[in-house]
């Protein structure tokens, strides 16, 4: 039985050969991702949660 898949030095990316085209895909996806995970984290400590329930209704229990 032939042994059919590549070897690591038929791999066009391996050892730093990619083209400028695949490396600038790449940081363009990892700068996107990072971009993406700012603008979520801004609008997460922008947004204001009220800790207080303003309309509980009286069910005449008393926590002590």
């Amino acid at each position: 039985m032939k042994n059919s898949e590549p070897t690591l030095e038929e791999i066009e990316d391996y050892n730093g050969k990619e083209s400028k085209e695949k490396r600038m895909t790449i940081w363009i996806v990892i700068l996107s991702g990072l971009l993406i995970g700012a603008i979520y984290t801004i609008i997460q400590t922008n947004s204001s949660v009220e800790d207080q329930q303003n309309n509980i209704e009286k069910i005449g229990i008393i926590k002590h």
